[in-house]
């Protein structure tokens, strides 16, 4: 279990540093970091190696490093944030 866990850490920083790099713009190079994130557990379906334990493994290394870069490096996640509240708001008008 220890692979998937070095795994998620990999994809999760690289996936992260990828934006932090690459931002604008954010469509298209938000696909392909989503893509880089998710690299792993396609990975895994396609050796056939893919199970809940192995994908629990996989984000718990991934996400706490990719989670840090968002927030300290590319500093995004708190206007992401913002821009959902505005935009929660700006539906639920008449």
């Amino acid at each position: 279990m220890m692979v998937f866990l070095l795994a998620g850490v990999a994809a999760g920083a690289a996936s992260a540093l990828y934006l932090a790099y690459n931002y604008q713009p954010i469509l298209l190079n938000g696909t392909i970091h989503a893509a880089i994130f998710g690299s792993g557990l396609v990975a895994m379906h396609f050796v056939k190696r893919l199970t809940a334990k192995a994908a629990g493994w996989y984000l718990a290394g991934a996400l706490p490093l990719h989670l840090a870069i968002h927030f300290i490096v590319i500093r995004d996640l708190a206007q992401l944030t913002g821009a959902s509240h505005i935009l929660l708001n700006f539906l639920s008008f008449p």
